[in-house]
């Protein structure tokens, strides 16, 4: 089959648009990246973009073809890291059955995402508590949506007989995710932490034995 030349040109956009795109893409996830590094090392307040710009390898201006400025870098990196997070956290769930096992799925994840990257866990855990409105912001969006899954998993455990009934699944949401991101500051914070998947087991026993319907022989439902 023989393509006309104006069929050529068009493939050859295309491909040259698909190249481009990568090529964007490739780039603003090395800022991201470098971000990442900086406000962990500098926090965000002592962190400059000029900074984030020479350990991304691109030119100062360039950051400003992909963000606003500092604030909305720094909510990007989050918001984005909070979404692949989520989606690998619904899978997670979506392999079991079990209230309790989907549960069980999701701090791990949780857990094991933050722990490979122990400069991003110190973004999310610190750098992002320095301000209301980045909290705000954030809270509004991805963790709005994760606390949103524990909520319908809680729900779900309740209305099966997995879980006590005499608290919301609101409330139970809240304390799930708390308990959590305390474990996760703490090991942020120590000079020598203990790996976090060591303490997954004890924070999950001390969880499921709180949300269980039976407890020191009293039944909650």
């Amino acid at each position: 089959m023989r393509l006309s030349g104006s069929s050529v040109e068009k493939w050859g956009m295309s491909l040259r648009g698909a190249l481009g795109q990568r090529a964007r893409e490739r780039k603003r996830g090395a800022i991201l990246r470098a971000a990442v590094e900086v406000f962990s090392e500098r926090g965000y307040f002592g962190a400059r973009m000029r900074e984030v710009a020479e350990r991304a390898g691109v030119a100062d201006g360039t950051l400003y073809l992909y963000f606003e400025g500092k604030e909305d870098l720094l909510v990007s990196l989050l918001e984005e890291h909070a979404r692949e997070f989520l989606v690998r956290a619904r899978r997670d769930a979506a392999a079991f059955e079990d209230p309790r096992e989907k549960l069980r799925a999701v701090i791990r994840r949780h857990l094991v995402s933050l722990e490979g990257d122990r400069a991003l866990a110190g973004v999310f855990q610190i750098e992002l508590r320095h301000s209301r409105r980045f909290l705000r912001k954030v809270a509004r969006g991805q963790v709005a949506a994760y606390l949103h899954l524990l909520q319908e998993i809680i729900a779900q455990g309740s209305a099966r007989g997995c879980f006590r009934a005499d608290v919301p699944a609101e409330v139970a949401a809240r304390a799930v995710f708390g308990a959590v991101d305390e474990l996760i500051t703490a090991w942020v914070l120590a000079s020598h932490p203990r790996p976090l998947a060591e303490q997954a087991e004890p924070l999950l026993g001390l969880l499921l034995e709180g949300l269980g319907t039976h407890k020191r022989g009293r039944n909650y439902e």
